[in-house]
């Protein structure tokens, strides 16, 4: 379809500005006009445009709590649709599995993520779980240690969150004595 600039138009104006276009104009001079109106308050220390300590209490209060639960890691879709989980909620789901396993306790997870993350704080599916564990000082087969936890953690990603066969790197870190569960 060729567009002319005749049919950008508009009708009994001559300018090339579509009715978008003008109402786009309209709302941009009304932030900015907002703007100015704010920053002359705070100027002049109106008490109205001033956050209270309780909405700067909460605030930080937030940001801490975001910071505390990591990105938000996208998981495989269900039939509701497409979610995600932050890195905490993982995290928690990988000291579970490695602590079921007998002779293992969880130090500390971290992931690798395919590239569909779509900001700063989002990560996309996890391709990768390196496990720090330690491993009980009475543990006579580390290897078969290891695959346990492996496997483990395979099994909770599964059954919990349906993403199956991420790689599960497992690095042994520690020895510990055999607490009684």
């Amino acid at each position: 379809m060729v567009h002319s600039e005749q049919s950008d138009r508009r009708p009994g104006t001559g300018s090339p500005e579509t009715e978008d276009d003008v109402a786009t104009q309209r709302y941009l001079d009304l932030i900015r006009s907002a703007h100015r109106e704010w920053g002359e308050l705070e100027r002049s220390g109106d008490a109205s445009v001033q956050l209270s300590e309780q909405a700067r209490s909460t605030i930080r209060e937030s940001v801490r709590a975001d910071v505390r639960h990591g990105a938000q890691v996208q998981m495989p879709p269900t039939a509701s649709g497409p979610y995600t989980m932050s890195e905490y909620a993982l995290r928690g789901l990988v000291r579970r599995a490695v602590d079921q396993v007998d002779g293992a306790l969880a130090l500390k997870a971290r992931f690798e993520h395919d590239d569909s993350g779509r900001g700063l704080r989002e990560r996309g599916l996890p391709t990768r779980v390196i496990c720090r564990i330690s491993a009980s000082i009475e543990c006579r087969d580390l290897q078969d240690l290891a695959d346990r936890v492996r496997t483990s953690v395979r099994e909770a990603f599964a059954e919990q969150v349906e993403l199956r066969d991420p790689v599960v790197d497992i690095h042994i870190e520690d020895l510990h004595e055999q607490h009684v569960r």
